[in-house]
């Protein structure tokens, strides 16, 4: 008589365990295995656990975006020294344009094909919100404008409360001579809002702003529902940072430190917005010592009083002379801060160690903070 050979019984993974091991796993990998079960492809698809990944995942694959403008456009992500498989081709998007990042959250990106422009009638503007991860792109309906107006600036940001993803443009309308004062001209600001839950724009017009955005500054715009510019007061002549909110879509007024270093007419150019463990702050070059930074905490988002010297930051100088300057917050609690040379190559630079370290490839093109996501650019309700 045979024996027969005993079946070991199956054993089934808990949905539980199998989402918990699935929301760890990079986006390249979760992208293939939504093919293996129909079961993972609905863990994956859902918003729930694309939220958790985010929360998840998404917390160690910190890293930053390099866009490359120069004739072979491109978007690539770094985490730490070192690139990860996550890169694409943008060239198709704007042709000869130069293109721009204007800023990322849950792993969205916001591009534009131009900046600081007259629009014209065979120069508009484009803008697209693309995943990198995924390699989802959309375009944007065409805002409202008039032609001649003035493209100031444009920040992009999630809204918590109404769980949207929002685009702002500013733009400088008609301007007049005020016939009171020739010296001071009366212009007003076209402000219009996209909505990824409306798909759509709303537009406001404010006349005769008391302020008025100066620049964009460098680094991470995005902070506590609300992306950042420098700012002036027309009257006073104050400098200041003007915030948007995207819940209440308004502008809104946050006062810098008060220091001499941001009292500079061009203070904007040698400072620099982050995110330092949770904290809304800036990184700006002190006046008498062109190589050393200092990092300013708010401790209290909007409350002047509760900005503080974190720390003092000396950047060197190589045996090539060449001088870096931040243009991207810390990583690993605090401890690597990403530099540019004049030549805009990036490298990496310890702040317990004091060391340097570059990439094997040369790093050149404007960067940005930026984690993996699932998030979708599909029309479903989004994280």
């Amino acid at each position: 008589m045979v024996k027969r050979e005993k079946i070991a019984p199956s054993f089934q993974v808990p949905d539980d365990i199998e989402i918990d091991i699935l929301s760890r796993l990079s986006v390249k990998s979760l992208l293939r295995f939504k093919c293996v079960r129909k079961s993972w492809r609905n863990f994956i698809e859902d918003p729930v656990f694309i939220a958790m990944h985010l929360d998840y995942y998404g917390k160690s694959s910190v890293g930053f975006l390099l866009y490359g403008s120069r004739s072979y456009k491109y978007i690539k992500q770094y985490l730490n020294c070192s690139s990860i498989d996550v890169s694409m081709s943008i060239k198709i998007l704007f042709g000869e344009s130069p293109g721009y990042m204007i800023g990322s959250i849950n792993g969205l990106v916001c591009l534009s094909n131009n900046l600081y422009f007259f629009l014209k009638e065979d120069k508009r503007l484009s803008i697209y919100i693309c995943n990198p991860s995924t390699r989802e792109i959309l375009e944007l309906p065409e805002c409202h404008h008039a032609y001649n107006d003035f493209v100031l600036s444009i920040g992009f940001g999630f809204c918590p409360k109404f769980n949207d993803y929002k685009v702002v443009v500013v733009k400088l309308l008609d301007s007049v001579v005020n016939v009171r004062d020739p010296n001071c001209c009366l212009f007003s600001l076209g402000v219009e809002v996209y909505s990824w839950n409306r798909n759509s724009w709303r537009s406001t017009k404010i006349v005769n702003p008391r302020s008025v955005l100066t620049t964009s500054f460098q680094g991470k715009g995005y902070f506590n529902g609300a992306f950042h510019w420098g700012g002036r007061d027309l009257k006073s002549s104050k400098r200041m940072i003007m915030s948007f909110q995207f819940d209440e879509e308004v502008f809104r007024e946050l006062n810098l430190p008060n220091h001499p270093d941001f009292q500079e007419e061009n203070y904007f150019l040698n400072a620099l917005i982050i995110e330092y463990q949770n904290f809304f702050s800036l990184i700006i070059k002190q006046k008498v010592n062109m190589h050393v930074y200092d990092l300013w905490v708010m401790k209290e988002y909007g409350v002047s009083d509760s900005w503080i010297k974190q720390l003092t930051i000396e950047v060197p100088v190589l045996e090539d002379r060449l001088m870096f300057r931040p243009v991207m917050s810390f990583e690993n609690n605090g401890e690597l801060l990403v530099l540019s040379d004049w030549y805009g190559r990036i490298v990496w630079y310890n702040t317990k160690t004091k060391q340097i370290e570059r990439s094997k490839e040369v790093l050149r093109g404007r960067s940005i903070r930026y984690k993996e996501s699932l998030v979708s650019l599909s029309r479903k309700k989004v994280v």
